[in-house]
């Protein structure tokens, strides 16, 4: 009997299953043991997401980590209705805010957290050494626990795990770049300062990057960003801070929000119309970490009050309200404000002394879903993997919910792929200068009467005719020239200190030296590197690098006093990127996207800070500098966007700040500042409130295309990354023009090197409120190998700022080459040149592809080789084109079962072989086994997933799909399997799988996989059949079966056999339960280039151009190349 592709059952031709005779007359069993426990794979969307950290999988050792765990099951914010009974959540289905009281979200929160709960129920019963710390239903829709670090790889084999992640001690992005390389704060490339466009002097940067120019249309200066909540994730708040204060404004709706003071043994404080909540979320930091009072902690718990400084001055950069008054060391530095003065404020302390965990930090991105924030700033360094990272996975289910995600592009520039927060869906802001330094000249004066002068940056006092002693030259003094080491007491009295920057940091260098009683601090840089105006402990002033000249002059005259100022405002020159500053390229999307002020940022700060890296305690303001400071100018202007469209997706807020930023940024050499550098351009509010058009992808397309790479070069994002580039690349955009009356636009490009762009169409019209999707070529012929950056604009014709996207392409080799040779490449009039053409492919696939040559037609084409043909101005081949040709499946023949030496199914119970322990579901097993023949190539591993197929080579998590492809082959994963019988099967309901091997009378041994009455999973009868494969070298493999088959009604079935890239396979269209299924294969083969001469003619005399293109659709790139020919 048969099981066809329109039928739900298949009965077999007598009631008993079809064994073969007593198994012990033949056969001999051994049981193969696996080499661990199942791992299970994933059902839903975000399970599918999420990958495993290898590197902790890998550990052996015994330590206690904390990890993260996600659990097959879609979070609150990211649910799009995939399961019966339950109604969509997400609110980028449902179109409206996530509320907990909603009937539906609790329905389906319910489910979750049930879920969770039994998945960490089975881990702690699976893994002994694991220990639950907390559940994340809403984002991420997993759990962190603790375990020791060999059990790390256990815990994915549990029923339910999708992932097991890393859950990193993430620190603030470091404020001493590991290079003093090149970057200054405020000067321009000739050295000279040179003055903001008005002639006055900006206290903060919201003057020159527009925001006072929005302020107006926004309900004035005070109320500008009304309505929007920022949420800061970061280091807590001091909620006294007069930034903060009451501001009368009515609070937004939502809430009753939390408001977390008075519980770490610090003072009580209620929450305002300004602050409206506040949190602490330091679980997993208290129960790895000690922390006390002096960090507002008491008695396991903990305060949301600031204990560094650092989300102090964040929030109050990014919402903080207009104050007149703002001193730092008794000199008023005011007035300042926030970029969205009139914003209301969450704060979410996830980070304590030494950092915070991802565990605390996914906690507080979940809670900012919960509160409905519009925006979450993000000034904490993180991974550049977008898919093992559960913080960069939870910025996504942000991003669903509906909130714009601004992050730190990181401080470890400026050396490329050092910047973090690769996901597309995250805003990464680089830093760079604005149009305000605080400066001083240092004037020393030797008693010969010799003088050097060098103006520096500083925010404090100055000092004036101090003695000056090298800090390597003070006498018993052990922390060398860089300050190392605190200086014994009174060592330093009356003098100033020369300290060189690097390795401990610039405060902690200050400190040192007031340890030894120093009147004042000289920090150098050795070489060209960012000057900073932090809160010191005595009177310092940072220098420029490189300093030769200083340290020639102290050498080289006797009796030196040191003079300075203290510090005052002047004008600057903006738009230069910082040196610390992270670079690109990381991952497949360009990064960062943006940059903002970064560098003397004036905003908030705590008085009682318990680091001495923010300086000495009492000061309420600080004038700082990182991308952790650009990140929150980002999440201002985000707040003014949605406060002037509040109907906008976070990606097209995310779009307003690209595509309006300018790109008049240079680095410190003076040079322009590339794409890696400043991403689309330096932010401007007052245009980014005003864009013509925006760029905006959905979370879901996002999440979908983690299983299809080829599709990620066309998600709708406001930037292009192509590597490489081979020759040729289409992608597509779609813009929406939201400026509320019809444009017309004309496109252009602007790419380094040679590298064109072309956008069809390069001139449209767009009604008010409609869409267009744009086709970009990318052309990189005759540019040479490596990155080359630049941009698309699209510019308006009635006004209106022009839209930028930036764009960076590696120019490299592909998949598939292509190359042209010709000679001679001079020749005479009427004379001739013979020009090769050779494709190669280094797919392991069989692709069809077309070459096509196409000469001036001053270059006659006189003669073609085969394999092309000749046409009027060039030739064409077009056929397979292959590399490494995989193995193909042939054939799959039914025999009679008496044709194998089976006989038919044999259960391994028989033999006394045990099931395979803990499978479930959705699981899969891999065992090492004597080597065996597949597809003509050798293999010593299988991997036996539940759902009814063996993958030949083993495999993971990610090859377990419980519903089958339409048929074989399909070049998505799982390859290389052979399905007796593929549907949803579910072991745990009962049955088991068995895996052993069988010795003949002969001696010849086959491995034995046998699932034995399993159920699928919407029930019906058991399902019993069994994969045979010989070992040895001698390639022999079968299905057999032991009855009737029960599809899965839901997910379907297919049988048959695969080879290993996906590119060849048979699929039976129906199983006859009596017959035995032998696999017949071909092994690989060699192939994969072809070659072709041409021969041109040349009629005029000039230099002229020929050229061959490779087409394939299997590439998404189009290999071009070209060759000049003169003609004398």
């Amino acid at each position: 009997m048969s099981v066809c592709a329109a039928s739900a059952l298949v009965v077999g031709a007598v009631a008993a299953p079809a064994y073969a005779a007593d198994p012990g007359s033949g056969f001999t069993g051994t049981s193969v043991s696996p080499e661990g426990p199942p791992q299970e794979g994933a059902r839903t969307k975000t399970g599918q997401l999420a990958e495993s950290d290898q590197a902790l999988l890998a550990r052996s050792d015994g330590a206690v980590v904390p990890v993260m765990i996600k659990v097959d099951v879609d979070p609150v914010a990211s649910y799009t209705g995939d399961l019966d009974g339950f109604a969509a959540t997400s609110p980028s289905v449902t179109g409206k805010e996530l509320s907990l009281s909603d009937a539906a979200v609790k329905k389906y929160l319910a489910h979750v957290e049930s879920v969770l709960a039994e998945t960490q129920a089975a881990i702690t019963a699976a893994v002994p050494s694991a220990k639950g710390l907390g559940t994340y239903a809403v984002a991420y829709g997993g759990l962190s626990m603790t375990v020791q670090a060999r059990d790390a790889k256990a815990i994915l084999g549990v029923e339910g795990v999708a992932a097991v992640q890393d859950n990193a001690l993430r620190r603030l992005p470091s404020s001493e770049s590991g290079s003093l390389a090149a970057s200054v704060a405020a000067v321009g490339a000739s050295g000279a300062a040179v003055a903001a466009g008005d002639g006055t002097i900006d206290n903060d940067a919201s003057t020159f990057i527009g925001a006072d120019a929005v302020w107006p249309s926004l309900g004035g200066r005070d109320l500008a960003g009304q309505g929007v909540i920022v949420g800061v994730i970061d280091s807590g708040i001091w909620p006294e801070h007069p930034m903060l204060a009451d501001n009368g404004i009515p609070r937004p709706d939502g809430g009753p929000w939390d408001c977390d003071f008075g519980d770490g043994g610090d003072p009580a404080f209620a929450c305002n119309d300004k602050l409206v909540g506040a949190y602490a979320f330091l679980d997993t930091y208290a129960a790895l970490n000690e922390i006390g009072e002096e960090d507002f902690c008491s008695g396991g718990e903990c305060s949301a009050r600031d204990s560094d400084g650092h989300g102090t001055h964040t929030a109050t950069t990014a919402a903080g309200s207009y104050v007149d008054s703002a001193p730092v060391f008794g000199v008023d530095r005011g007035p300042v404000s926030g970029i969205a003065p009139g914003a209301s404020v969450i704060a979410y302390r996830a980070l304590g002394p030494g950092g915070g965990y991802n565990s605390d930090l996914l906690a507080a991105v979940q809670q900012t879903i919960i509160d409905g924030v519009d925006v979450i700033n993000y000034s904490i360094s993180g991974s550049a993997s977008v898919y093992t990272d559960p913080v960069e996975l939870a910025f996504l289910d942000a991003y669903a919910a509906g909130i714009a995600v601004n992050a730190s592009a990181g401080n470890d520039g400026p050396g490329a792929s050092t910047a973090n927060h690769a996901g597309p869906w995250v805003t990464t802001v680089a830093a760079s200068t604005y149009d305000r330094q605080y400066a001083s000249t240092l004037t020393l004066t030797s008693s010969d009467g010799a003088t050097y002068a060098k103006e520096g940056s500083t925010l404090t006092q100055g000092v004036t005719d101090t003695p000056v002693v090298l800090a390597a030259v003070v006498p018993g003094y052990t922390g060398g020239a860089r300050c190392l080491e605190p200086f014994p007491e009174g060592s330093l009295s009356g003098y100033v200190v020369v300290c060189e920057r690097g390795e401990n940091g610039r405060v902690e260098k200050g400190y040192n030296a007031a340890q030894g009683g120093a009147e004042g601090m000289i920090l150098y840089n050795p070489t060209a590197s960012d000057v900073e105006t932090d809160n010191h402990f005595l009177p310092t002033i940072h220098l420029e690098g490189p300093n030769d000249e200083l340290l020639a002059f102290l050498a080289g005259h006797p009796d030196i006093t040191a003079t300075w100022a203290e510090g005052q405002a002047a004008p600057a020159q903006g738009d230069v990127m910082a040196g610390f500053s992270s670079r690109g390229p990381i991952g497949e999307f360009l990064k960062p996207d943006v940059t903002a002020p970064g560098v003397q940022i004036l905003a908030g700060h705590t008085p009682e800070s318990t680091d001495v890296a923010t300086g000495p305690q009492g000061e309420l303001y600080q004038a700082i500098a990182g991308t952790s400071m650009s990140s929150p100018h980002a999440a201002g202007v985000s707040a003014l966007v949605i406060a002037a469209h509040p109907d906008w997706t976070p990606g097209q807020v995310k779009s307003a700040l690209m595509t309006s930023s300018v790109q008049s940024v240079v680095n410190a050499d003076g040079s322009p500042a590339g794409v890696f550098d400043r991403g689309a351009g330096s932010i401007r509010a007052d245009r980014a409130v005003a864009p013509v058009l925006t760029v905006s992808e959905t979370a879901d397309r996002f999440a979908a295309s983690a299983a299809d790479p080829l599709s990620r070069n066309d998600l709708n994002i406001p930037s292009v990354l192509i590597d490489p580039l081979p020759g040729a690349v289409v992608v597509t955009r779609t813009v929406k023009n939201v400026t509320g009356s019809p444009q017309t636009f004309s496109a252009s490009s602007s790419i380094s090197g040679g590298v064109q762009a072309f956008v069809s169409p390069s001139s449209f019209t767009l009604a008010a409120g409609s869409s267009k999707k744009l086709t970009i070529l990318i052309t990189g012929i005759g540019a040479a190998d490596g990155w080359h950056e630049g941009q698309l604009v699209l510019t308006p014709r009635r006004g209106g700022n022009a839209v930028v996207l930036p764009v960076a392409v590696n120019v490299g080799e592909a998949s598939l080459s292509l190359a042209q040779s010709c000679e001679p490449t001079e020749i005479k009039r009427n004379g001739t040149s013979t020009c090769t053409v050779t494709a190669s492919s280094s797919l392991p696939v069989d692709v069809q592809a077309t070459i096509d040559v196409l000469a001036n037609p001053v270059l006659h084409v006189t003669k073609v080789t085969a394999p092309a043909k000749k046409h009027a101005l060039g030739a064409t081949w077009k056929g397979t084109l292959t590399a490494a040709l995989p193995p193909t499946i042939d054939a799959i023949d039914a025999v009679d079962p008496a044709e194998t030496v089976s006989g038919g199914y044999l259960p391994l119970s028989d033999f006394g072989i045990a099931p395979v322990a803990g499978v479930g579901d959705e699981s899969i097993v891999n065992f090492t086994v004597p080597s065996f023949v597949y597809g003509g190539e050798v293999y010593d591993r299988i991997g036996v997933v539940s759902n009814g197929y063996v993958v030949i080579g083993g495999g993971t998590a990610g090859d377990v799909e419980y519903e089958p492809p339409a048929s074989f082959p399909d070049p998505a994963t799982p390859n290389n399997v052979i399905a007796p019988f593929w549907t949803d099967l579910n072991p745990a309901d009962g049955g088991g799988i068995r895996v052993g091997t069988l010795s003949d009378d002969t001696g010849t041994q086959y491995l034995v996989v046998d699932w034995e009455d399993i159920h699928a999973w919407s029930g019906g009868d058991g399902n019993s059949f069994q994969v045979w494969i010989q070992l040895g070298a001698t390639e022999n493999n079968w299905m057999t079966y032991g009855g009737e088959l029960t599809p899965d009604t839901a997910s379907g079935w297919l049988a048959g056999a695969e080879n290993r890239n996906g590119t060849s396979g048979v699929s039976l269209s129906d199983v006859d339960t009596e017959s035995a299924y032998v696999v017949r294969t071909s092994p690989p083969t060699a192939g994969g280039v072809v070659t072709f001469d041409y021969t041109v003619k040349g009629l005029l005399r000039g230099t002229w151009s020929t050229s061959a293109t490779l087409r394939s659709d299997a590439i998404d790139t189009v290999p071009i190349e070209v060759t000049k020919i003169r003609v004398k």
